[in-house]
């Protein structure tokens, strides 16, 4: 893979000091929803206070779906948006930009968003939506995707129970219906021309686009193939900094054909299955880096929310973000970086490319 690392470290001397000493930051994190029962796990727990010792200047949580295991909520007078979410996260008190998971659909999602009104922290403001921030010249944008509604849900019931999510999935089996089928096929065409124009629209440096269902995994789901198809040739197109995902409960680093995904899913268990990598490899997709790796030890409490576990930060400066990805102990695993779009640009124009690490 080329690289253009220097193109945008020369415009460093230009830039004035307190860019690169108050970055716009930002947490990312997926699959929150603890326990049925317990409400909350062990290792949704260590995260979040990890999350809580390095949240001063933070800006935003981008938080990906899965809210609450293992079938959502009914109503926004559900107590546990207390016992699973506000009591969790109240030392976190920036904005928490919340979209939903497969297991929220198994739920009331309009419930979800209601309750938008009742939290200083909680913002989800309609299925999907965008949100700008802004320091000095810098443009953020996050648009935030239904993923369900696009691809159609893993579970295409209403109001379910645990049982009703068991029944799903040995009906699938028994099937093998490997591909997701659409919910609604008109709201989901309202949504893709909402993304094409919305990612046409902007004017951010960094535009990151984030849902559910990843398009590329190495993990138990693999990739999205809905999302691969359509999806990912957008994000090409649009030069986007990062596509942003949870539904495996990992963290990873992965870039194809330019675009870089990352996962975010850790946020309350693990999963330490790299099932699909050799797949994705022969398809092109390089995979970085991904956590947790596979140990005896931890596995048998991984799916349970005892071992592993974490989240991913970002640093944004005008001329580089500086990814952290870290585990539930507060400890940075590993480092990666993206660069504006302009650099984007520059280098599409060079025909090299900035993706990957340093």
């Amino acid at each position: 893979m080329g690289s253009l690392y220097p193109l945008p470290l020369i415009f460093l001397p230009f830039l004035p000091c307190s860019a690169a000493q108050n970055p716009l930051r930002f947490f990312v994190i997926g699959d929150i929803g603890g326990m049925p029962y317990l409400e909350t796990t062990s290792v949704q727990l260590q995260v979040a206070k990890a999350m809580a010792d390095r949240s001063r200047g933070v800006r935003s949580v981008i938080n990906l779906g899965d809210n609450f295991y293992f079938t959502g909520v009914m109503s926004d007078e559900d107590p546990r948006f207390n016992t699973t979410f506000e009591n969790v996260y109240k030392d976190i008190a920036v904005p928490w930009l919340t979209i939903a998971g497969n297991h929220d659909h198994f739920g009331n999602v309009q419930a979800q968003i209601s309750y938008t009104a009742k939290s200083k922290l909680w913002y989800f403001p309609s299925p999907y939506y965008n949100k700008v921030f802004e320091k000095g010249n810098t443009i953020v944008e996050f648009i935030m995707l239904d993923t369900i509604e696009l691809c159609g849900s893993s579970v295409d019931v209403q109001s379910g129970s645990a049982w009703d999510v068991l029944n799903d999935m040995l009906k699938k089996w028994w099937n093998n219906e490997k591909e997701m089928k659409q919910r609604d096929e008109k709201r989901a065409e309202q949504q893709w021309r909402w993304l094409e124009r919305t990612l046409n629209e902007s004017r951010a440096d960094y535009l990151f686009v984030a849902g559910h269902y990843a398009v590329y995994s190495v993990s138990s789901h693999g990739p999205t193939q809905c999302l691969v198809d359509r999806l990912a040739p957008l994000l090409k197109r649009h030069r986007v900094t990062a596509y942003l995902a949870g539904h495996d409960h990992t963290l990873q680093h992965l870039v194809s054909d330019g675009v870089t995904y990352i996962v975010s899913g850790a946020g309350s268990r693990s999963d330490q299955s790299t099932a699909y990598k050799d797949l994705l490899k022969k398809k092109g997709v390089t995979v970085y880096w991904t956590y947790p790796e596979f140990s005896w030890k931890s596995y048998l409490g991984s799916h349970f929310g005892l071992t592993d576990g974490g989240f991913v930060e970002f640093n944004i400066t005008p001329n580089k973000t500086t990814v952290f990805y870290i585990n539930k102990d507060g400890a940075t695993k590993y480092t990666s970086y993206l660069y504006p779009r302009w650099a984007k640009r520059a280098a599409d124009r060079l025909g090299r490319s900035i993706e990957g690490e340093l």
